[in-house]
């Protein structure tokens, strides 16, 4: 089971921290998005797989004031090559940061991640939900995330026509949840996420509260698309991307 800790606040005035109320680092689309993340990225080092291994690394590191992770490192290690996988995942997790009476600041926190050879083994047995992308660019591995605007090259859908194809694609494979049918929920529902190296999702959240299971429902669909990375200086890169899903009712239907 995936546990976050945050690691006891430095010695302030009691009277500054009773006056202006503490949020403590929150992954980008919480826990399930953490765990989502160690489903379709992690790398069981074969050795410790083939021993069976089920145990937790402890990765510490402060979350800066603009939700990045600076100085990660193992604080409770498990196994040397777990150890470093701990810490390659780690580096993945977006981050939304502390603050105190809504003011961002630099906080130390950890996060455990979990090691489980019988759920790898069968998590691995279902297949990887994105195939490799097509083409044999190299992967960038410095974590960085690229903004529209330094790219060469946008991630695409790999799906029918692309980006141009997604409205098509959505409107075919979204499932209007009963209890928004029922209320006459319509809206729409801003997911954002990161376009992995590998071409998977990661990091998911939604932007605004919809209601009535189609937050979640938004959440399930974007998880079904696999991409092609955005590219820059000839690799494959990691980029953010926003999506707008639309709920609306066939009025003859309701």
């Amino acid at each position: 089971m995936l546990r976050i800790f945050s690691l006891p606040f430095p010695l302030l005035a009691p009277v500054l921290l009773a006056a202006q109320s503490f949020v403590a680092p929150e992954p980008y689309g919480g826990k399930q998005a953490v765990n989502w993340l160690l489903e379709q990225e992690q790398h069981f080092p074969q050795e410790a797989l083939d021993a069976g291994l089920n145990g937790e690394v402890t990765v510490a590191f402060k979350v800066m004031p603009d939700g990045t992770a600076q100085n990660v490192r193992v604080q409770i290690p498990l196994d040397p090559a777990c150890d470093a996988e701990a810490v390659r995942l780690a580096r993945m997790i977006r981050w939304v940061p502390a603050s105190v009476g809504g003011t961002a600041l630099e906080k130390d926190h950890s996060i455990a991640i979990p090691f489980n050879a019988k759920r790898y083994r069968k998590q691995q047995a279902k297949g990887r939900h994105c195939p490799a992308p097509e083409g044999v660019l190299p992967k960038d591995d410095s974590f960085t995330l690229y903004e529209d605007r330094q790219l060469d090259s946008l991630a695409q859908p790999r799906i029918p026509h692309g980006l141009r194809g997604l409205p098509a694609y959505l409107s075919a494979n979204l499932r209007y949840p009963p209890e928004a049918f029922r209320l006459d929920i319509q809206g729409k529902v801003t997911i954002e996420f990161v376009v992995e190296t590998t071409g998977s999702v990661s990091n998911l959240r939604t932007l605004n509260f919809l209601g009535g299971g189609c937050d979640d429902e938004a959440m399930r669909l974007a998880r079904t698309i696999c991409w092609r990375p955005a590219i820059k200086n000839g690799q494959y890169v990691r980029s953010p991307m926003k999506l707008d899903i639309q709920f609306r009712l066939d009025p003859s239907r309701r």
